[in-house]
């Protein structure tokens, strides 16, 4: 038994553990940093909204103020997104009715907000449609390259299957936003 071979195979899984167990540390690290910042600018723009020289009307001051609170518990027939969606919606009827300058002033903050969000939303697909794509190229290549086809049936054409879910988030995330404007 080579005992050199051994430890270098163990020592080589050793490192590409910690190298990966330290990217998601550093990925989730960054992911809340990032939502925290998201949510002081939020605030920020909440607090400057009310202290505006014409002072809001005070319903629209309640109203500001149970925006920023979080809801303490979605009801249990909706999962995360659909509260999510639905306390938006419950908040934008309630500043639709109010009228005055604050009103118009917090529908159009969180109007960008969405806008950001669908944004950061195509980005990612984008980026996991050309990851996705590049892997099944890729793929494909390395099983052309390994596993000669004469003899055997062409097994690279695996390589096609990730390459075109890739395709198809790149398409949709092109496509997505077009159907978004024409909804508005």
């Amino acid at each position: 038994m080579n005992w050199d071979l051994i430890l270098n195979e163990y020592l080589a899984w050793s490192i590409g553990a910690i190298a990966f167990f330290s990217f998601l540390a550093v990925a989730s690290w960054a992911q809340a940093h990032r939502k925290e910042r998201e949510a002081f600018y939020r605030s920020e723009a909440i607090r400057k909204i009310a202290e505006m020289p014409t002072a809001p009307p005070e319903p629209v001051l309640q109203l500001l103020r149970r925006a920023v609170e979080t809801p303490s518990q979605p009801p249990s027939w909706m999962g995360a997104a659909q509260a999510k969606a639905y306390y938006r919606a419950e908040t934008m009827k309630r500043i639709a009715d109010m009228q005055g300058a604050g009103a118009e002033s917090l529908l159009a903050l969180m109007r960008e907000e969405e806008q950001a969000a669908t944004r950061r939303q195509r980005q990612g697909m984008r980026l996991g449609g050309s990851i996705c794509l590049v892997a099944g190229i890729g793929t494909a290549g390395m099983l052309a390259a390994l596993v000669p086809s004469p003899p055997n049936p062409p097994v690279y054409v695996a390589g096609i299957i990730p390459a075109l879910v890739g395709a198809v988030l790149l398409v949709f995330s092109y496509t997505m936003g077009t159907k978004e404007e024409e909804r508005r």
